[in-house]
């Protein structure tokens, strides 16, 4: 119970000392709420170890998945430079094969042309029927005006060729060398011997005999004027034995020739 002196109260001691334990108790109770409170906000943020560690596992898998990618690009880079010097090198075998071919046909042509003609024709020449022929080849012939062509038949012991008959004309016609030099037609026919050199609209032949033929003379051949126009002759085989012949200059045009001569 509370005495009072002069206007204040006054607790015994023993009081006192309880009330101040009340109220230190109060405090360290709230105390210890509020740490609980903390723990508990702190428990649920703190991340498990199996989930760090998982983590972590991720990572480096990752990081090799990663290593892994770059080293197979870098491989499939190699593999495909490999490829690529593989199908140069196959391009180029292919190309020698293609050429070694092209030789090997070419030798057996000459070795048949050769046995066939049982050396009674030059070599270079071939037997047919009754006569060799020689038609220049443009990878080892240049191409060359119509006396000039006649010059090197006559060297040859031949002259340019005479076509006397159907039969000849067809002969031609099937050995003519499918051969293309340029975009022009004409460019890419043989000469032959046949001239209006002596008499304009009179075509005669090297061996003087006089052509008045005009079923082998191409459509609108004999031509008089523009680029391919001129007195002397060449042959160019497209289809059919027929409309073969046409015109040129004698001496600006450059074409090659087809040689005839006796065979031994």
């Amino acid at each position: 119970m509370s005495v009072y002196k002069g206007g204040r109260s006054t607790f015994p001691p023993h009081r006192r000392v309880i009330l101040s334990l009340g109220l230190l108790n109060a405090v360290l109770l709230i105390a210890a709420v509020v740490i609980g409170i903390y723990c508990a906000k702190a428990k649920d943020l703190q991340i498990p170890y199996s989930v760090l560690h998982n983590s972590s596992d991720i990572i480096r898998a990752n990081l090799e998945a990663q290593a892994a990618l770059k080293r197979e690009r870098t491989s499939h880079l190699q593999l495909k430079l490999l490829v690529k010097h593989r199908k140069t090198v196959t391009d180029g075998l292919q190309r020698q094969m293609e050429s070694l071919q092209t030789e090997k046909t070419n030798l057996k042509i000459n070795r048949t042309t050769l046995e066939e003609s049982c050396g009674r024709c030059l070599p270079g020449w071939i037997l047919l029927e009754s006569s060799c022929y020689f038609f220049s080849h443009p990878v080892s012939h240049s191409k060359k005006n119509w006396a000039d062509s006649r010059a090197y038949c006559i060297s040859q012991g031949g002259d340019l060729l005479v076509i006397n008959n159907s039969e000849e004309q067809q002969r031609m016609s099937d050995n003519f060398p499918k051969v293309s030099s340029s975009s022009m037609w004409w460019q890419n026919g043989l000469w032959i011997g046949l001239t209006d050199v002596a008499m304009e609209g009179t075509w005669v032949w090297v061996n003087n005999v006089t052509e008045f033929k005009t079923m082998y003379w191409r459509p609108g051949q004999p031509n008089r004027s523009g680029p391919q126009s001129g007195n002397c002759a060449a042959f160019y085989f497209y289809s059919g034995s027929r409309g073969t012949w046409y015109n040129g200059n004698c001496h600006d045009h450059q074409l090659r020739w087809i040689c005839e001569m006796e065979p031994n």
